[in-house]
């Protein structure tokens, strides 16, 4: 079908809005993989500091995103990816 020139044909909209579902925070395509390089010295610290405040490091370095992000008046959104639980 050939549509005549200087005309756009829109696509009718549908008679209901169509919602999204509702998606978790914790739903697998939410979660992103940072990979940060740090000198020798500054890795040994921060792994000693979680191994002295009995955390995993990636626990802390999740509570080092937020301070960041409220340290420039932003909200500390930064959750820890949690176990697969199916």
């Amino acid at each position: 079908m050939v549509e005549p020139k200087g005309k756009a044909v829109e696509p009718p909209l549908p008679a209901t809005p169509i919602e999204a579902p509702p998606v978790r925070a914790t739903a697998p395509t939410d979660l992103k993989t940072m990979q940060v390089r740090v000198n020798r010295a500054g890795w040994l610290e921060m792994t000693r500091l979680a191994q002295d405040r009995d955390m995993p490091l990636e626990t802390l370095m999740v509570e080092a995103f937020n301070d960041v992000l409220t340290k420039h008046q932003k909200p500390p959104v930064v959750e820890r990816r949690q176990p697969n639980r199916d």
